[in-house]
């Protein structure tokens, strides 16, 4: 399987120590494996935003030591793999196993004044976010970095954690001439024929011993086995085309289908559709005489999943709706058709697109359903945007020729009932509230496809269940009016100060059974109605950052997790925030004391912020599913609570998902929701009477 790709930061340490002799050629190599590892067809890594990513020559200790916690704390909020580069001097102090690098101002034999190698290692490591750290280290005594794994388990992460550790040398080797840096630079630069896409650590490691007689030592921990290591580099000689026909998933898959079969090089032939024809019936005649028969049964499956494949390619290929079809449109179909983030897909353009058919026909399928299913969604999400039915002569000939008929209809059946269910919105506002209290007015709204066809107001005590009690009535009036345009209200969406929204569950209000039982709930922030004046462009902002977010997909959940470094220094995060830093969305993996308050200068900044609902901090399992479904959030969330809600021993399942997401709150300011908050505003602009 091609390894996940979330982004990938690198820093690299390399001081020159005045007390000890000049490293000839120590900036060179850091320089030169700086280029190398920022290359996006090689290391694809980037820099910590706002940092530096080369500390090279005259670095002071204290340098080195902020530079790995401010690295460290950026990778854990962007969910980035941290690159660390180590060259120097290192030496053993002591009698116990540790490395220390020494900084331009480390004295020998003066353990206050050297990097302690390990302790960084470990507390980078520990950073939550951080899915890997990549540690590459070449001095002296370089295998002494090796982390001790009693420190990661007592951890904040209690061993939750990745580090994969290639030292030059052992624990009582010396180092001589960076000959492993330079090694690894060209093992990088050069790629390793017939390895595939991704080098892995391991890899690399092999070439080196081979090809250039360096030893070194690899050290891998993983307390994260359910997720796939990470790589270290790109292959410089892997077709990044894959051909006229394959793609690196298509390549893989029937590399990997034919190896039982001894024919891996086969796949190195075939250009075209008629080269895969004549494998196909290669593998026929195999099936037909010989004990192989269930090997090559496999193959032809996969053979005819890129027929497939390669058949969507060419519907695609002369697309006949109006619309244009960009990478933005296919990476929003594809997440949409395959239930899931897809991590896969790198490239755009043409590329993007065969990539997309090919994962969706030969992987996304789950048990027990069609295996043209999520190609069928994929096509009709797309020709729904184009306002194309399914009858249209290309999605019929399409359909028949992939035997998808009835997969391309029911696929349009789900969009027709979603766009059913969410035609009608019910908008509930309590920005009448004071401060934190509750307000003695609710205001609501009707929206049909986004437009506001009717209003009123409620009274209501200034109590929580006063608030419950009048938004009761204000559902019953919004069914009697929905029902008498032929609809239904499912989607229900609350505005409120952030107090309140911190306080209150609005899906659990008692209307005889929990309001969020047969509604999908949304929480809004009401100051986005009228903001204040020392607000007032913070819808424009945030308009801004949920456009870069519907852009900018490939990378999975634009999320940025907050852990207790971040919100206990609430200043310096709000600072970050105003200069740029983080991701579109933000989630806190745990619940500050001072959430009311946070959430409030959280939102100023950014339109998405989700947080625990629980004391503690969040278990890994949230934010994958925070991950994984962050294409059908926020009504996922409404999912999630309902399943929290069943009886765990009748549903195990839908009880363990719902565990998943319902630890979760969160509050939702999308673009429907700025483009309500627009129109109020210009009605209060052209100074007409808003109910």
């Amino acid at each position: 399987m091609t390894p996940a790709s979330p982004p990938r930061h690198l820093l690299i340490i390399a001081p020159q120590c005045k007390a000890l002799s000049h490293l000839s050629g120590l900036e060179d190599v850091a320089h030169s494996l700086q280029s190398t590892l920022e290359d996006p067809w090689v290391g694809g890594c980037d820099s910590p935003q706002g940092l530096s990513r080369r500390l090279v020559g005259n670095v002071k200790r204290a340098v080195i030591d902020e530079a790995v916690r401010a690295a460290a704390l950026q990778a854990g909020a962007a969910g980035a793999v941290l690159v660390l580069v180590i060259l120097g001097h290192g030496m053993i102090l002591g009698t116990e196993p540790g490395l220390s690098l020494m900084a331009s101002d480390s004295i020998p034999d003066q353990s206050m004044t050297v990097v302690d190698v390990n302790d960084l290692l470990i507390k980078a490591a520990s950073s939550p976010g951080v899915p890997e750290v990549i540690a590459l280290v070449d001095t002296c005594h370089s295998g002494a970095a090796t982390p001790n794994l009693t420190a990661l388990n007592w951890g904040v992460r209690q061993g939750a954690t990745r580090i994969s550790l290639l030292t030059s040398v052992g624990v009582n080797d010396l180092a001589f001439d960076l000959k492993f840096s330079r090694a690894l630079t060209s093992v990088l630069q050069d790629g390793i024929q017939g390895a595939g896409q991704y080098l892995s650590l391991q890899t690399v490691h092999n070439r080196m011993k081979t090809a250039h007689d360096v030893d070194g030592q690899l050290t891998l921990y993983d307390g994260i086995s359910h997720d796939s290591p990470n790589w270290l580099s790109r292959n410089a000689q892997h077709d990044h085309t894959g051909g006229l026909l394959l793609g690196p998933i298509g390549e893989e898959e029937l590399r990997s289908a034919l190896a039982p079969l001894d024919k891996e090089d086969s796949v190195a032939k075939i250009s075209d559709p008629t080269d895969l024809d004549r494998l196909h019936h290669e593998l026929l005649k195999i099936r037909e005489g010989s004990d192989n028969s269930v090997d090559a049964e496999g193959a032809l499956r996969v053979i005819r999943g890129l027929r497939e494949a390669y058949r969507t390619k060419e519907l695609l290929d002369s697309w006949p709706g109006e619309k244009t079809l960009t990478s933005t449109r296919l990476r929003h179909a594809v997440r949409a058709a395959a239930g899931r983030a897809v991590q896969e897909l790198e490239g755009s353009g043409t590329h993007l697109l065969r990539d997309c058919v090919e994962v969706l026909r030969l992987r996304a399928p789950r048990m027990h359903q069609s295996r043209t299913e999520p190609l069928a969604t994929f096509v009709a999400s797309l020709a729904a945007e184009d306002c194309l039915p399914p009858h249209a002569k290309a999605l019929k000939n399409w359909a028949d020729s992939v035997c998808a008929v009835t997969e391309l209809n029911d696929a349009f059946e789900k969009i027709k009932e979603h766009e059913k269910q969410s035609r009608l919105r019910l908008v509930v506002s309590l920005d009448a509230a004071l401060a934190d209290d509750w307000p003695e007015t609710l205001r609501a709204w009707l929206l049909d496809h986004g437009e506001p066809v009717d209003h009123d107001k409620f009274p209501c005590k200034p109590t929580q269940s006063g608030v419950e009690r009048a938004l009761r009535s204000v559902l019953k009036w919004a069914h009697i009016r929905g029902r008498k345009r032929g609809e239904s209200v499912h989607r229900v969406e609350i505005a409120a100060p952030a107090p309140l929204l911190v306080r209150w569950r609005p899906e659990e209000t008692p209307i005889g059974e929990f309001l969020g039982v047969n509604h999908d709930i949304v929480l809004r922030w009401s100051d986005r109605i009228c903001p204040p004046e020392h607000l007032d462009l913070i819808n424009e902002i945030a308009r801004k950052h949920l456009e870069k977010m519907q852009k900018d997909s490939t990378h999975g959940a634009p999320v940025s997790w907050l852990g207790l470094q971040h919100t206990s220094q609430t200043g310096e995060l709000v600072e970050q925030l105003e200069h740029g830093s983080y991701k579109p969305a933000l989630a806190l993996n745990h619940r500050p004391s001072s959430l009311e308050k946070l959430l409030e200068q959280l939102l100023a900044h950014r339109p998405i912020v989700l947080w625990s609902e629980d004391e503690g901090v969040l278990p890994p399992e949230t934010r994958e599913a925070v991950e994984r479904y962050w294409h059908r959030l926020p009504d996922e969330f409404s999912n999630a609570y309902r399943n929290s809600w069943q009886d765990s021993t009748e549903q195990v399942a839908a009880a363990e998902y719902g565990r998943n997401l319902a630890r979760l709150r969160s509050v939702w300011d999308d673009l429907e929701w700025l483009d309500f908050c627009d129109w109020f505003e210009m009605l209060s602009i052209d100074s007409e009477e808003v109910a």
